[in-house]
């Protein structure tokens, strides 16, 4: 399908906005044939169009939302009611982050719409963004040593803020992965992006039929095993807790915590949906937690010793575990205690992160210092920046 053949998001290049932005280039596709050839996740989501925006020297990222599937669906209207109310519910979302000052979540800059045409589908609704630097999961295969695990642990000190805004506000993010937490540079840090997928108590949205909105590659076990908690949003916090917890997987072994569990059961012993066990997922949880033990001990061989390595072991055994019951900090259980609160983990994260700031400056500073011998030795003088 070409261009032409689209829906207006497609055919926004080189218009200026009512409010001075101006679009100056595609993001990740081909402005002639619309074929991907990249992927950047400025703020997420499948069924947009993203462009890069400027205005008074200022660039930001252009979301423009898609109807060409709609229009080309069985029930046209229908599925244009769909997409306007997932749309909305983003929008409203989106205005209480930034009513609130949610500083590790990224908020619209602008919301608006562009019409470049007469017909429905020549509408494009859209919303501007800060632009980020690029998503974590590709911006960490930049990074090396003991400066890799300092920046890593500094997105996960960010990401834990993020959600614990967002849990105070009602909202449950739902699809916390690396390529939904954006890096914004050393001075902004890192901010959560992608609220298509949340849910709000006080806000009836579009996925809240659904037991888990996210991607299901990194749904929790139980939910995969079809053990749903009747209390929504103590369960769609309690899967909040674990897709954080799943980045530290992520950043030992390149893969979450649901592949790798289900990578060691048998056929027969993985989720219903993946062809295999149609049981009490009590009956199987035995076998889960032990298997669960044996990744933890496999990532301790991947992380650094001491401290660090103990913090972020500790921090997944109690994030991930695989019993929703006893999923969250040991010291928040308590009578009167949120069992969900993320706080002691926003402490734990950026004392981790502090401490492997020093070791990768003191590992810089011994690397510098190995350069400027080599250069002075060399020439007899030289300096060296890390």
């Amino acid at each position: 399908m070409g261009i032409e053949e689209r829906a207006g998001a497609w055919r926004l290049l080189g218009k200026e906005l009512d409010n001075g932005w101006k679009i100056i280039e595609p993001i990740g596709w081909d402005p002639r044939t619309g074929d991907k050839t990249d992927h950047y996740n400025g703020t997420g989501g499948n069924f947009s169009v993203p462009y890069l925006v400027e205005k008074d020297g200022k660039r930001a990222f252009l979301k423009a939302i898609d109807l060409t599937n709609a229009m080309n669906s069985v029930d046209v209207m229908i599925e244009l009611q769909n997409i306007s109310a997932a749309h909305n519910f983003e929008m409203n979302l989106l205005n209480i982050c930034k009513g609130a000052s949610m500083n590790r979540v990224v908020v619209a800059l602008e919301i608006g719409q562009l019409n470049v045409g007469p017909n429905i589908q020549d509408t494009a609704p859209y919303l501007i963004f800060e632009l980020a630097n690029g998503d974590v999961r590709k911006r960490v295969q930049k990074k090396s040593g003991s400066v890799r695990l300092a920046w890593w642990l500094r997105s996960l000190h960010h990401a834990a803020i993020g959600l614990s805004q967002l849990h105070t506000e009602k909202i449950t993010h739902q699809d916390l992965k690396p390529s939904n937490l954006l890096s914004f540079g050393p001075e902004n840090g890192f901010k959560l992006s992608d609220l298509g997928r949340a849910t709000c108590e006080n806000a009836p949205g579009p996925h809240d039929a659904l037991h888990f909105s996210g991607d299901r590659g990194y749904a929790p076990p139980e939910i995969l095993y079809g053990q749903i908690s009747p209390e929504a949003f103590e369960r769609r916090k309690s899967c909040d807790l674990y897709m954080l917890g799943s980045m530290i997987f992520f950043f030992a072994s390149g893969f979450g915590c649901t592949p790798l569990l289900f990578n060691k059961l048998p056929l027969e012993q993985r989720p219903a949906p993946f062809g295999g066990w149609l049981g009490n997922y009590l009956t199987i949880l035995p076998i889960i937690q032990h298997l669960f033990t044996n990744l933890l001990y496999e990532m301790s061989t991947d992380l650094p010793n001491g401290k660090i390595g103990d913090g972020l072991i500790k921090a997944a055994s109690e994030l991930c575990n695989p019993d929703p019951v006893v999923r969250g900090h040991p010291l928040e259980k308590g009578a009167g205690s949120n069992h969900l609160s993320l706080a002691r983990y926003v402490s734990l994260f950026d004392y981790l992160a502090k401490l492997a700031d020093i070791e990768a400056r003191k590992s810089c500073s011994w690397s510098g210092y190995l350069r400027l011998m080599f250069v002075w030795n060399k020439s007899g003088f030289g300096s060296s920046v890390c």
